[in-house]
């Protein structure tokens, strides 16, 4: 390993179920997502299998794009997308839509029938209690707050789950409470949960993978902080804008300037300029 790998392997700082690269990670491994996906969803899956590990889907330079947590397609050519969301403020149900959009978008190739689409099916699984009912599970069109994916009654297969883990109410296995527990607490008190924190423990000994993290924490904390310079210095630009647009009503109010050279200074059409001035004047 080199030197920035061991140093940035000694920057690491174990991480729980819950983080977005453990989960992916275990998650990558059948012998556990089978049985995460079976005590979930209630039933049993024959197979599962990875068309891509690790899928990342885009639609084109100018579109949102993501990385999908898990991406998997079990024996009965069910796609299965499972996120885990540890934010609150992440509007749920229009990300659901999104993420179900470029499974179909993915699966269908350029010139394929419609037919040809398999059932997908999303699954959030939430640290927080997403609607406020105190449910373990949230299915399409149970709740108002559901109804933008309530469409899955149409007969188009696409399906959307959302998992909360403090949940108390409904009907699930003590398999699921266990896995929930283990998700919100870390206390493993099954056979498949301590498998899980076993798994857990040794990818965060794992020094590859403690790299790999690390750097990926990195990539995303620059991003993060250049979209938050991106937004501070647009926020800037828009004041100097307001600023200007004042200044020259002013001028145009007090008859120091015409409406039409006001409006000409600002790039604006004399309308539109009136409109704006009264804006941010309150008026």
């Amino acid at each position: 390993m080199t030197d920035k790998g061991k140093f940035l392997a000694g920057q690491f700082k174990p991480v729980t179920i819950q983080d977005d690269m453990m989960f992916g990670t275990v998650m990558a491994d059948p012998e556990y997502c089978k049985p995460f996906l079976e005590t979930i969803l209630g039933v049993k899956i024959q197979k599962i299998e990875y068309p891509e590990r690790q899928k990342a889907i885009g639609l084109m330079v100018s579109a949102k794009s993501i990385r999908m947590d898990v991406y998997v397609e079990d024996g009965e050519h069910t796609v299965y997308d499972v996120e885990m969301q540890t934010g609150r403020n992440r509007n749920l149900p229009k990300r659901s839509r999104y993420y179900s959009g470029l499974i179909d978008l993915n699966i269908l190739a350029k010139g394929e029938d419609y037919n040809q689409l398999k059932k997908s099916l999303v699954i959030f699984i939430c640290t927080f209690d997403p609607f406020g009912h105190d449910e373990y599970i949230y299915r399409c069109g149970e709740y108002y707050q559901l109804s933008d994916c309530s469409y899955h009654l149409l007969g188009d297969d696409a399906w959307k789950i959302f998992v909360n883990a403090k949940g108390h109410k409904g009907d699930v296995s003590e398999g699921f409470r266990f896995l929930m527990r283990y998700i919100m607490d870390g206390e493993a008190q099954d056979s498949y949960t301590q498998a899980l924190e076993k798994k857990v423990a040794l990818v965060n000994n794992d020094e590859e993978w403690k790299v790999s993290y690390m750097t990926w924490a990195i990539k995303l904390a620059d991003e993060r902080r250049e979209a938050r310079e991106e937004g501070r210095e647009e926020g800037r630009k828009e004041g100097r804008k307001e600023g200007n647009i004042s200044t020259l009503y002013g001028l145009y109010s007090d008859g120091d300037i015409t409406l039409e050279k006001a409006a000409v200074k600002a790039g604006m059409s004399e309308q539109a300029f009136l409109e704006a001035a009264k804006k941010i004047a309150g008026i």
